[in-house]
């Protein structure tokens, strides 16, 4: 693990001179029926030596934002994130941020809002505890740092992992969901500013919906899949909340409205569905998330191993 933390800086170093901040994810594209999913996408494979391996687990999760590329994995003795940064028209790959050691050596599906990246660590066996970092990402320094913040789960079996985490930054607060395991449960919690790096910040749950008791009228199908990754998000026509999943052979990404102002049961309203075709190791089992790349609203998609590649799929947004 020290040759681990050796790359990394030395990395850093070389990368601080190109580091583009991260902006605002792109308002949710999914619902408006005016865009759709580009039928063409780019797969890009990035090597990554092979000293970086880590025995057992996979890619669980990713983000990509101005050209920072940042990607969670579960090992046989830790969590981490793989750090991958686009220079000259390439991606590099950084190092390793190590996030927990065994028996959380689980990091899932996460998402960055502004400068903030939220990541469920959990533990795979017993199935009753987890964390979510809170980890800036406004530089590379801050990145290497130790989270400013970690909220704690404890209790039932299943019901207190942490394998999918959404994050959106509101007037004011966080809006911050978690899957349990499967997603069968989403709890959602809010917090009571926006700066973590304060004493005083932390998050108070809201609500939870579990989606064995939902009512399924107004959905556009009446199909709830087990979601590897979530994603918040939110426009003027509401809150969104989007579910990617691999189902049989299809990759789809499973939309939802948050009715902020209903019961538990019909919290949740799913209005769209949209399935895209990955190749290779990429699907979205693995991981995947809303972007932007190159201007363009993005979906993209991780492969299963770090090593000796890393692929990623990227799927534009366009209009019709």
């Amino acid at each position: 693990m020290k040759l681990l933390k050796i790359h990394f800086a030395q990395a850093l170093l070389i990368a601080c001179a190109f580091i583009v901040l991260p902006s605002i994810i792109h308002a949710q594209p999914l619902p408006n029926s005016e865009e759709t999913l580009s039928v063409e996408s780019q797969s890009i494979s990035i090597a990554v030596p092979s000293e970086f391996g880590l025995s057992g687990g996979h890619l669980q999760g990713v983000q990509l934002f101005n050209g920072t590329l940042i990607v969670s994995g579960s090992s046989k003795d830790v969590a981490y994130l793989a750090i991958f940064q686009l220079l000259v028209g390439e991606f590099k790959f950084l190092g390793i941020k190590k996030l927990a050691k065994a028996p959380f050596n689980h990091a899932g599906g996460f998402q960055v809002a502004e400068n903030w990246l939220a990541v469920g660590i959990e533990d795979p066996v017993g199935k009753r505890e987890s964390m979510i970092q809170f980890i800036d990402v406004s530089s590379f320094n801050t990145i290497s740092a130790p989270p400013a913040y970690t909220l704690k789960r404890k209790g039932e079996a299943k019901r207190s992992t942490a394998g999918a985490v959404a994050l959106l930054k509101r007037n004011g607060h966080f809006l911050l969901a978690v899957g349990s395991w499967d997603s069968t449960v989403i709890d959602f919690y809010t917090s009571n500013h926006t700066d973590p790096y304060a004493e005083d910040f932390g998050f108070e749950p809201w609500t939870s919906w579990d989606s064995r008791e939902a009512i399924r009228k107004n959905w556009t199908d009446k199909d709830y899949n087990s979601y590897q990754s979530l994603q918040l998000t939110e426009d003027s026509t509401g809150v969104y909340i989007t579910g990617f999943a691999r189902t049989g052979n299809a990759n789809e990404a499973d939309v939802f409205l948050l009715n902020t102002d209903a019961d538990p049961y019909s919290l949740l309203q799913k209005v769209a569905t949209y399935s895209v075709q990955c190749r290779g190791d990429v699907t979205f089992r693995n991981g995947a998330g809303l972007s932007d790349f190159h201007a363009l609203p993005s979906i993209v998609a991780v492969g299963h191993q770090l090593t000796p590649n890393t692929n990623i799929q990227i799927f534009p947004i366009k209009k019709d």
